[in-house]
Order: C-alpha cells, then structure tokens, then sequence
C-alpha cells in the first residue's frame, strides 16, 4: 500500500517517540540501577526509608511506564495509517495526551523530590543513623551485624566510595576515640575515602538522578505534541477526502 506524504509524516513522528521511549526506558535503568544504587537503594529502604526513596521508586515506575507507552504507541500508529482507520488514530492521540499528563506529574514529582533531598539527608538524621550502627559494631570489629542499619552504611560506603556522615572520623568519634583501619574497612570506609562525607555524595548522587529523570520526562513533550497533532490531523484528513493529498 501506498503511502501519502501525511502518512510518512506522522510515521516519521510516531516512530521518533518510540525511539525516544526506548532511550528514555535504558536512561531510566541506568540511574535507578547503575553506579551501586540498586544495592543502595535496598538497604536505605530497610532502614526505615529515612530518604524516602520509594517516592524515587514510583518517579521511576511513572517514568518507564509512559516511556513504555510510546514505545508500544509506534504499533497504534503504523496499524492505523496501514488500514487508514480513523478510530486508532484519536486512540493514538489520547494514549500521547495521558503520557503528556503523566511525564509533566512525573517531571514535577522528580524536581520536587530533588528540592527536599537536602532535608531528608540531612545531618542530623545521617548523624543518628551513624550513631546507632556504631553502637552495634564496638572495635574490634569482626563479622558486620546483619541489622538494616549497619548494612546500610556498609553498603553505602562501599557503592559510593564515602565514609562517614562528613568523613571517617565520625566513626572514631562515635567509638569515643577507639577503631583502627581494619575496623573501618570492615564498613568498607577505605584510606583513599576517608575525606570523602557520604552526606555529600548521598546528596548529589539523589539530587541529580532525579533532576535528570525530571528534565527527561519534560523533554520530550515536543515531539509528543507533534505526533499527536500530526495524528489528529491525519484522521481529519481521512474524514475529509478533499484535503487529502494522494501521491
């Protein structure tokens, strides 16, 4: 079957959102899995979830999902100008419209998020998370205790390369004056990290994986609101012969 030059159009756009999708799906994995965070991410959600990472977690579910949506939008779209069927083509524009309302609550959600990581990584907090597993794990360390706290900070000094809430000497402050290397490398805080405060890197690592899966949801509205226009154009065109331009 022949195609028109609406039809290679609005092809071209549906196919440019499904591609977008696919890049937004890897995009998604790679911050919510990548560098360490899935290992990260478990045990902060064990210990009580104090950054409130299952809002990160449903920022990311909303994410892939509407990235999903357009990858499977591509089939709506080619179906429709195959069989000219107008019906599939406002089906098309309406799956487009509802990921456009979700990637903008999406976007919103993950700047939002990203603004009050600052209190939830706070000092204090991170102080007393600190304090409590330094209670459970007095020098000479042998084998870690298997509580959500202490493996919190193993894991997150080990995935993050940090030690400590400003450095590892919070730990020997804790122990009142006590620990040697040995005890802080069984909290995987190593000589190379010890200037290096995992509040910081808590911080940043959090702050910016949000802004980024914000920035990508917003970003790609263009080129939705395009397809979508193009779609709803072409099923104009369909119901009106007269403003069709046959090749």
């Amino acid at each position: 079957m022949q195609l028109n030059n609406q039809d290679k159009t609005f092809l071209g756009a549906s196919l440019a959102t499904a591609i977008i999708g696919i890049a937004l799906i890897v995009i998604g994995f790679v911050f919510r899995f990548g560098g360490g965070f899935a290992t990260f991410s478990t045990y902060a959600q064990q210990d009580n979830d104090f950054l409130e990472l299952k809002r990160l977690d449903m920022i990311f579910g909303l994410f892939v999902a509407a990235a999903g949506v357009l990858v499977l939008s591509f089939i709506v779209a080619t179906i429709s100008v195959v069989r000219h069927n107008t019906f599939l083509l406002k089906v098309y524009c309406a799956m487009i419209a509802l990921m456009i309302v979700v990637q903008l609550v999406d976007g919103l959600l993950a700047f939002t998020y990203s603004d009050q990581i600052n209190q939830l990584a706070s000092d204090d907090i991170l102080y007393e998370s600190l304090n409590k597993t330094s209670k459970l794990t007095r020098p000479p360390i042998g084998t870690l205790p298997t509580d959500a706290e202490t493996q919190f900070w193993a894991n997150t000094q080990n995935s993050f390369g940090c030690c400590g809430v400003m450095g590892s000497a919070d730990w020997t402050t804790a122990w009142g004056g006590a620990g040697s290397s040995s005890d802080l490398e069984a909290l995987h805080c190593y000589q190379r990290h010890y200037n290096d405060g995992c509040e910081k890197v808590i911080r940043n690592r959090i702050s910016s994986d949000a802004q980024y899966l914000g920035a990508a949801s917003m970003g790609v509205l263009v080129v939705e609101i395009i397809a979508s226009f193009l779609a709803g154009y072409r099923a104009y065109t369909l119901a009106h012969p007269e403003f069709d331009d046959k090749l």
